[in-house]
């Protein structure tokens, strides 16, 4: 019989460190375990760490201009002016086919939403903005909601638990800990207030590449998916429907990106991009 190949391989000629034990440990226990490209060098979290600023002076930017009556266009215009005057580049535009810079994901619009100059903001909006940055070849990925002007109460809740979720979801992500012990806590959370966690759409690694290993998912059971360790760079991004957890795409969307709740009740998001230090998770994208 030929023997399972491993994912983690200790440095030959070196000593095996607690991680490498600690990960030996659980791939022997028949764990998926990260493979030694997911750990990312100081140099390389650093890079990450930079990225990120200019990602939240993104979306700072965005927070000091929205209004009603804006298109979401003009977003998209916000973000390329303010990412080129930093000297970085949208990770989205031109990826898969996506035509523009950053998502706008309107109301019941879950993600993805195509910036357009006939998609004007109105009072009572919800609407996540997603941008992820590329500078100087790192990626740093994160999204915010945003309220245009006054909106109903059952929005507000929905965007407060959406945050919630992912501060919850951080809270659980801790060094030799599972992907599923932050989906786990984060649809505990949802679940009391009868919100349905997206399952089709996940957070992932990040950080060389727009998207890694491992797939972050937002609901499930503690001790699935992969274990996470100190130096693993990923993103927790709960997205939380009003109504039914299921998704579709929109068949009117000529590049097939726009997904949208599948009752068409409002979507939640929020992002960040963590590093996991030994004592849990940084945030990069403050």
């Amino acid at each position: 019989m030929f023997k399972k190949k491993r994912r983690w391989r200790s440095i030959p000629g070196q000593p095996l460190t607690e991680m490498d034990k600690q990960i030996m440990y659980w791939e022997n226990k028949g764990k998926l375990v990260p493979t030694r490209d997911l750990i990312k060098t100081p140099e390389q979290i650093e890079g990450i760490r930079k990225a990120g600023v200019v990602n939240t002076g993104v979306l700072d930017e965005v927070a000091k201009q929205i209004h009603e009556g804006m298109s979401t266009l003009e977003i998209d215009e916000i973000c390329m002016k303010y990412c080129e005057a930093h000297g970085a580049t949208p990770a989205c535009l031109g990826y898969e086919g996506f035509p523009k810079s950053v998502c706008t994901s309107i109301n019941e619009v879950v993600c993805h939403g195509i910036p357009k100059e006939e998609d004007i903001l109105e009072e009572g909006d919800i609407i996540n903005v997603d941008f992820t940055t590329i500078l100087d070849g790192y990626y740093a990925d994160a999204s915010r909601m945003f309220i245009i002007g006054k909106t109903t109460p059952e929005k507000e809740q929905l965007v407060r638990v959406a945050k919630e979720c992912l501060e919850i979801g951080a809270e659980a992500a801790k060094p030799y800990c599972f992907v599923g012990d932050i989906g786990h806590a984060i649809e505990k959370h949802a679940k009391k207030y009868h919100y349905g966690i997206v399952r089709d759409l996940c957070g992932h690694g990040v950080g060389l590449h727009f998207h890694e290993e491992p797939d972050v998912t937002h609901f499930g059971h503690k001790g699935q998916g992969m274990l996470l360790v100190p130096g693993m760079v990923f993103t927790i991004e709960p997205m939380v429907n009003m109504g039914t957890w299921k998704v579709f795409i929109d068949e009117n969307d000529p590049y097939g990106w726009e997904v949208i709740s599948d009752d068409e009740k409002p979507s939640a998001q929020w992002e960040h991009t963590f590093v996991m230090t030994e004592h849990g998770v940084e945030i990069l994208t403050y």
